[in-house]
C-alpha cells in the first residue's frame, strides 16, 4: 500500500468506482460514544488523543479520541438538562440522547479521569463503520472543554500512550505517517483546525445538525486505499490499516 503521506489529508474523489470488498456476516454496528476533549494551549487548540494498544482487535495502534461502546449501565439514570437539544441535533429521541450522554460521560471518566457535567457535552458528528469491517460501531461524537481545575490522565489500559496534543501537530504527524488515524478522527481534527479556541468549537457545535457518515472503501487513481466519505471527499487510509482492520483490504 502506498504511504498516505503522499496524499492530502482529504482529497476530492475522482475516477471510476471499483467494487467494494465483500461484506462479512455478523457485522452489526454497536452504538458508541466519543468525546473530543479540548483546551486552549500555547500552540493553539489542543485535544486529548490516545494511541490504542497495537494488539487490540479494533483500530490497534491508531490514535483516537476517548470513547467506547454504550453499555447496559448507561440505560438508567437522570435525564440531563440538555438531552432534548442533543436529541434534536442527532435526530433521535430524548431518551436515546440521554443514554448517549451518559455513555459519553462514563467513557470520558474511565479513559481520562475527567468527570464533566453531562450538560457540558455538545454533539459534533456521527460515524458508522463501513459494512465490510468485522467489528462495527455507530459512534456519536461530542465535544467538550476541559475545566480549568480538571487534570486529564492516561488511566486506561486500552492505550499505550495518551496526552494533550495540538490539533495542528496531530494532523501534521498524520500527514507524515507518524500517527495513524482513521477517517472519523482525521476529519474531526480537520474540522477543529478551522476554529481557533475551545469556546469557538463549542459555539460551532451548538448550531450543528448531525447527519450520519458511513464511509466505503475504494482505491484512488494512484491505487491507494481510501475511505470514500460519500460527499466527494477521499481520505487515504494509514499504511497499517490493513492489519488494524482485520485484513478486509488487499
Amino acid at each position: 500500500m502506498t504511504e498516505p503521506s503522499a496524499q492530502p489529508a482529504v482529497s476530492a474523489a475522482s475516477g471510476a468506482r471499483e467494487p467494494q470488498p465483500a461484506a462479512r456476516p455478523g457485522g452489526q454496528a454497536r452504538e458508541a460514544a466519543t468525546v473530543m476533549l479540548l483546551r486552549d494551549g500555547p500552540d493553539g487548540l489542543q485535544t486529548w488523543l490516545l494511541r490504542r494498544v497495537s494488539k487490540m482487535a479494533f483500530a490497534g495502534g491508531m490514535s483516537v479520541f476517548p470513547g467506547g461502546g454504550v453499555d447496559p449501565v448507561d440505560a438508567a439514570g437522570p435525564v440531563p438538562a440538555n438531552a432534548a437539544a442533543v436529541a434534536e441535533q442527532f435526530g433521535t429521541t430524548v431518551e436515546h440522547a440521554a443514554v448517549l450522554l451518559r455513555a459519553a460521560g462514563r467513557e470520558l471518566m474511565e479513559e481520562t479521569n475527567v468527570q464533566l457535567p453531562l450538560e457540558a457535552l455538545r454533539p459534533w458528528a456521527r460515524w458508522i463503520t463501513p459494512e465490510v469491517e468485522p467489528r462495527r460501531y455507530d459512534a456519536y461524537f461530542f465535544v467538550a472543554a476541559v475545566p480549568d481545575q480538571a487534570t486529564a490522565a492516561a488511566v486506561t489500559g486500552e492505550a499505550s500512550h495518551a496526552d494533550w496534543i495540538s490539533v495542528a501537530q496531530a494532523l501534521a504527524e498524520y500527514e507524515r505517517d507518524e500517527r495513524p488515524m482513521l477517517a472519523p478522527t482525521v476529519v474531526s481534527l480537520t474540522e477543529l483546525a478551522s476554529l481557533p479556541t475551545a469556546a469557538a468549537v463549542l459555539d460551532s457545535a451548538a448550531a450543528r445538525l448531525v447527519r450520519p457518515i458511513q464511509p466505503t472503501f475504494r482505491r484512488n487513481e494512484s491505487g491507494v486505499w481510501c475511505a470514500d466519505l460519500g460527499d466527494g471527499r477521499l481520505l487515504p487510509l494509514p499504511a497499517s490499516f490493513r492489519t488494524a482492520s482485520g485484513g478486509v483490504l488487499s
